[in-house]
């Protein structure tokens, strides 16, 4: 039954992560847009207007905003996800470098881990 339930899991699992890491790069690639429209207006011999992208520009801060926005909803909701993991029974799986997953403040842990150090070669 254990594997089951793990096997039922694993997609939602790889499926939070793709949708947050899918929001995190539209954002960078919004700005990078956003900063294309800039330089553009600025570029030597372009003779655009100086309001050239303006109003673009704006819309493109509102769905960036909009866009951060559904990233926070996702992380929280992958926060509920972990606590019903825990409910379930089954372990954590590690998916980056930073942290297995967003805080869960449904459990308040009483546990500290010790911080990670440098440790220099000899």
């Amino acid at each position: 039954m254990l594997n089951q339930r793990i096997e039922a899991a694993r997609p939602i699992a790889t499926k939070i992560k793709e949708v947050e890491t899918s929001l995190n790069l539209t954002m960078v690639q919004m700005g990078e847009l956003m900063s294309n429209i800039a330089a553009a207006r600025m570029a030597p011999g372009t003779r655009f207007s100086l309001t050239a992208g303006v109003d673009a520009s704006e819309k493109l801060i509102a769905a960036a905003a909009q866009t951060a926005r559904s990233y926070r909803e996702v992380v929280e909701a992958h926060a509920h996800l972990a606590a019903d993991r825990e409910e379930a029974g089954l372990r954590t799986v590690s998916w980056g470098d930073f942290a297995e997953c967003p805080p869960n403040p449904a459990s308040a842990s009483t546990e500290t881990s010790a911080p990670l150090r440098v440790v220099e070669s000899a």
